[in-house]
């Protein structure tokens, strides 16, 4: 069970019904915001994430305690967790655009630009693989949904645990983890009908186009009157998909 620090314990006020709360009863200002500030979407609750980085919504999916503390205690206990994420690093592998010297970075600052925060969560990643985490990077304002790593989506065996994440202000986050694949697809193409721009991983540029025709044709798709560039967006979108579900 963790420890509460003694200096959580002098600003938490203890209730009758054996809850507790941080500070001020019924302050809409308080640094410990809770999951109800927001409307659901997609029937999931809503998360508000503070300090907004990649770090502190591992943090508030992971550690109850980081969830009921005030500002200055999770910027505390974040810093805390830098240097062990930092050491971590040394064991990962990244990709080559979104680098470790990118993840140390973004553990590093609590700003981090658009590359040094999809590096942190490319480590935090790799680091579940015995837990697998898929990151869905969701943007209302661009209207895209991106992955991170193409060479790494969809993985093998499904995912155990699903995060939506507001991009870029990583400020909001959903779990969608008690969803099951046909879940998950069904939400993807709910974006599409939405006119949402779905990032798919898409074959090598080298792949001819008779050879992408005849795959995707296997998939049970014509391609006829597809140019190359198209084939290559609609047959990586359809292998994806089919390894969704698989």
């Amino acid at each position: 069970m963790t420890e509460i620090p003694q200096s959580l314990i002098q600003i938490c006020e203890t209730h009758q019904d054996r809850s507790f709360h941080v500070g001020k009863r019924n302050s809409t200002k308080s640094g410990a915001a809770d999951t109800q500030d927001q409307m659901p979407k997609w029937n999931l609750t809503t998360h508000s994430i503070r300090p907004r980085h990649p770090l502190a919504a591992w943090m508030w999916l992971q550690d109850p305690l980081f969830r009921v503390s005030p500002d200055p205690l999770r910027q505390r206990m974040i810093l805390e967790a830098t240097t062990e994420w930092q050491e971590r690093c040394a064991t990962l592998d990244f990709p080559r655009v979104l680098s470790k010297k990118k993840a140390l970075e973004g553990f590093g600052t609590i700003k981090p630009d658009l590359q040094q925060a999809k590096a942190v969560m490319i480590a935090i990643e790799r680091y579940t693989q015995d837990n697998p985490l898929l990151w869905i990077l969701w943007s209302e304002e661009n209207k895209t949904v991106s992955f991170l790593d193409d060479k790494a989506f969809p993985r093998d065996g499904g995912y155990k645990q699903v995060w939506i994440i507001r991009e870029p202000m990583w400020d909001r986050l959903w779990d969608a983890s008690a969803w099951s694949p046909n879940d998950i697809v069904a939400w993807i193409q709910k974006q599409e009908e939405n006119e949402f721009k779905v990032d798919w991983p898409q074959e090598p540029k080298t792949a001819s186009l008779k050879e992408m025709a005849s795959e995707y044709e296997g998939l049970k798709h014509s391609a006829k009157g597809l140019s190359k560039d198209d084939l290559r967006i609609k047959l990586g979108r359809a292998k994806a998909m089919r390894k969704l579900l698989s």
